[in-house]
């Protein structure tokens, strides 16, 4: 049983037991028993995304299936939170992944109490995004003092390239920080 069926029929049963659910909470429990298996492991995805913590990745990557591989890399799952019409990965998914991997590769490079934020972005897309998984492969081109120069391939489980990235990011540290507050 999927984690939504097994939430929905523990709250039928509760229901039944006296306890009171507002016509909101009862409408989207209908709404979740006519849902396909799919559908509900998706509405399960974006509670799990809701509720995730943002010391790890900010909500929107979280939504759209980006996480930590186990060294460190980051990758994105596919399915129905970042697929296009033709079912395959969307270009704003890849863009994101892309963003957020170059942010976190930038951020192991600079000291822990600066900032990086997104100057620009440019993205080629080579070919669809397939499979069960993609990733993310940061590379620095040029560090200076306040901007970085980053690229991003964005590869599927067979190496094959799917998109390719060059951005600029801005670095704000620590010291502009103190100015700004003054």
């Amino acid at each position: 049983m999927d984690p939504v069926s097994y939430y929905y029929k523990g709250k039928k049963a509760l229901k039944g037991g006296g306890l009171r659910i507002t016509t909101a909470a009862s409408d989207i429990l209908k709404e979740i028993e006519n849902l396909s298996s799919e559908e509900r492991n998706q509405v399960f995805h974006v509670i799990k995304a809701l509720k995730g913590s943002k010391k790890q990745l900010h909500y929107t990557g979280r939504l759209l299936g980006i996480g930590f591989e186990v060294n460190g890399e980051m990758s994105m799952e596919l399915g129905m939170q970042n697929a296009n019409t033709y079912d395959v990965a969307q270009g704003g998914a890849l863009y994101t992944l892309a963003d957020v991997a170059i942010g976190f590769h930038i951020m192991t490079r600079i000291p822990k109490e600066s900032q990086v934020f997104t100057l620009e972005l440019k993205m080629n897309y080579i070919r669809p995004g397939k499979g069960k998984k993609l990733y993310a492969k940061p590379s620095i081109i040029h560090l200076g003092k306040s901007t970085v120069v980053s690229e991003c391939k964005i590869i599927d489980e067979k190496g094959q390239t799917v998109a390719i990235a060059l951005g600029t990011f801005f670095l704000k540290h620590k010291e502009l920080m103190k100015e700004e507050v003054k």
